[in-house]
């Protein structure tokens, strides 16, 4: 039990963390939780406790949970809302948060297209130069957009460089290092991340039992082939899929048996930077614009004074990017929008920002990265649903997915639930807000069995995950279903 922290310890952690920090946009009165032991004490009806429930469902492992009131920072129910715990995914929670307050509602990235040179009879005697603000929704369709503008120029050969620049941006070759090499959620980060830095990968069976493989960068129009990224198809009986990685290219291999007839998955790119400008050449190319191969510049940009902007994207706003992050649970969104908010130049420096944010409101974490993914990070349902309080009046209840809240199968009329759940192998989770009759809390509910995760420690599907993870959210419905009582 190492990993679980005592009532006294995190007492003495908090005030330490929350020593010298000023508050901003409190709620009505001090966030410090005057917890209330039952359900009865409170005056309200049931006394049924969240630990009942939780004893009820027998779920192995550990449970923390809590029940917040925004308005007065009361901790309403709670069982074991000290205990340490990996958030998985509901760290994204804390991450919109933090980007919210750091870039603004309206805030967008943009990926620019300059030509830098003279241009004669369809020649560019200087350099095309690709510039990213690590846009996570980057989309081949987009360089195809690039490639049509830079066609109306006339120009259709570039004599110079074909210059990839992503302004200094920080550059992760993954989010966390102890995932498979073929988990698509698993990328690297960089100014460019194109197709959420995934590549298509995909095979067809020939008549004598080989395979013909390809990878590609697929839009709706066009689909670029990616030649730096090369797969070898291996007959072995372990493992699945293995990567070799520099930065001129990457080097995969496949188990033969496992591929079957025809098919295709996406899998992690590690040079995104690269990927993004192989596939704009190659839909440059399809379109008889001749370039140069790209080459990779990591630094900031300062546009020369000779440089004309021949195309621009701008991604849809803050507010809309997070709340797809939250809805669909992006990784790499997630990561893009810690590291800009922040403007640190590496992970370690924008999670240590990202830590002080949750910090100042009242919790005791310890973050790895600004998604989730790592099964090292640590935070108590406690804290969390404090921070969910802190937070209620900020603007995060309106960035997280609305969910249905039943019983018996059939949705709770009335109910209004809005949360951002987290999985890992053998980690369930869930925070956010209840709602009925124009009364909100705020929750968390945490659940691990961290002894059977680490057993299953290299399985990309574990057995026993799914059915566990699936008490897991019976239990978490269990409980939020319990705390209606405190509502209306």
């Amino acid at each position: 039990m190492s990993n679980l922290l005592t009532r006294r310890a995190m007492l003495a952690a908090t005030a330490a963390g929350l020593g010298n920090v000023a508050l901003a946009q409190a709620p009505l009165r001090s966030l410090r939780p005057e917890a209330r032991a039952a359900a009865a004490s409170s005056g309200v009806k049931s006394a049924i406790t969240a630990a009942s429930v939780v004893g009820a469902h027998k779920l192995s492992g550990h449970v923390g949970c809590a029940l917040v009131d925004p308005l007065n920072g009361k901790i309403l129910d709670q069982h074991f809302p000290e205990l340490q715990l990996p958030p998985a995914s509901v760290t994204k929670a804390i991450t919109a948060a933090f980007g919210l307050q750091n870039l603004g509602p309206k805030y967008c990235f943009e990926t620019r297209l300059h030509v830098v040179g003279k241009v004669s009879e369809g020649l560019l005697r200087g350099d095309l130069m690709l510039i990213g603000s690590a846009d996570p929704t980057l989309h081949t369709d987009d360089l195809v957009r690039f490639a049509k503008a830079l066609h109306k120029t006339g120009i259709r050969r570039v004599e110079g460089r074909l210059l990839v620049v992503d302004d200094g941006f920080a550059y992760l070759r993954e989010i966390d290092h102890n995932q498979l090499p073929q988990a698509n959620y698993n990328p690297a980060v960089s100014g460019f991340n194109l197709n959420l830095n995934r590549v298509q990968f995909e095979w067809e069976r020939r008549a004598n039992g080989r395979y013909d493989v390809s990878m590609h960068a697929p839009g709706h129009i066009y689909r670029p082939q990616i030649h730096s990224i090369q797969m070898q198809t291996v007959a072995r009986s372990s493992p699945s899929y293995t990567y070799a990685h520099s930065t001129s290219g990457e080097r995969w291999s496949v188990q033969r048996s496992a591929l079957g007839k025809d098919g295709g998955r996406w899998l992690p790119t590690r040079n995104p930077r690269l990927y993004a400008g192989e596939a704009f050449q190659g839909i440059c190319a399809e379109m008889g614009l001749i370039m140069p191969s790209p080459t990779v510049l990591h630094e900031r940009y300062d546009k020369p004074a000779a440089a004309v902007e021949i195309a621009r994207k701008s991604s849809k706003p803050y507010t809309e990017i997070t709340r797809s992050m939250l809805k669909m649970s992006t990784n790499l969104t997630a990561e893009v929008i810690g590291l800009t908010a922040s403007d640190a130049p590496n992970l370690e420096r924008s999670v240590a920002a990202l830590t002080r944010f949750a910090e100042a409101h009242g919790m005791v974490v310890r973050l790895l990265d600004h998604s989730g993914l790592s099964d090292r990070s640590r935070l108590s349902a406690g804290g969390l649903a404090r921070f969910m309080a802190w937070q209620y009046r900020n603007g995060l209840p309106d960035l997280l997915k609305h969910k249905v809240l039943r019983d018996r199968g059939k949705p709770i009329p009335d109910v209004q639930l809005r949360a951002k759940t987290g999985t890992l192998n053998f980690v369930s989770t869930m925070s956010g807000y209840l709602t009925h009759e124009g009364q909100t809390l705020g929750f968390a509910i945490l659940t691990a069995d961290l002894e059977r995760r680490a057993r299953a420690q290299g399985s990309e599907r574990p057995r026993g995950a799914k059915s566990w993870e699936a008490r897991s959210r019976s239990l978490q419905h269990a409980v939020l279903r319990n705390w209606l009582k405190y509502l209306g």
